[in-house]
């Protein structure tokens, strides 16, 4: 799993999320080009069965096979990855419960329960804050590495087939 080198801000889960988009707009985009040269490819195999592209045609269901194989252990990989994670930060968030239940219990009188119960609640939503980002940017970077073979199969096609 990818990390960054510091806290990251919602403007790094945007920019990602539009980085993403545009790579599944070229994918989109690659992939319609492949199914328009492939069905050429198909009439001219019927209009003339001896002369057609048996070779392409061979490789159109094993480099399916093989990207989607790829795909599916990167999502079995990430998928390990961010349960550790999340994990992690379930755990963290337990250690916070207690240490902020311990900190409010010492509290000698309701103003200073008052206070401890505000610190934590403020600690709690920056903290709640910076799950959602980094959970946000861990199924971004998951989707993003389950697509690399599948990106990377079509643009050898694009290449290959013109």
């Amino acid at each position: 799993m990818t990390r960054s080198n510091g806290p990251e801000t919602i403007n790094h889960v945007i920019n990602a999320a539009t980085r993403h988009a545009e790579r599944h707009g070229d994918l989109v985009a690659n992939a319609g080009q492949i199914v328009a040269r492939r069905v050429a490819l198909g009439v001219a195999a019927v209009v003339d069965p001896l002369r057609a592209d048996h070779a392409e045609f061979g490789r159109m269901v094993p480099e399916k096979v093989e990207a989607l194989t790829a795909a599916g252990m990167v999502m079995l990989t990430q998928s390990s990855d961010a349960g550790f994670e999340i994990t992690r930060r379930a755990s963290d968030e337990i250690m916070n419960a207690a240490s902020a239940t311990l900190d409010m219990a010492a509290c000698s009188n309701p103003m200073a329960l008052a206070e401890a119960q505000g610190k934590f609640a403020l600690s709690l939503l920056d903290r709640a804050a910076a799950n959602i980002i980094a959970m946000s940017m861990l199924a971004l970077r998951a989707h993003d590495a389950a697509m690399a073979p599948i990106r990377e199969t079509v643009e050898a096609n694009v290449e290959r087939l013109g």
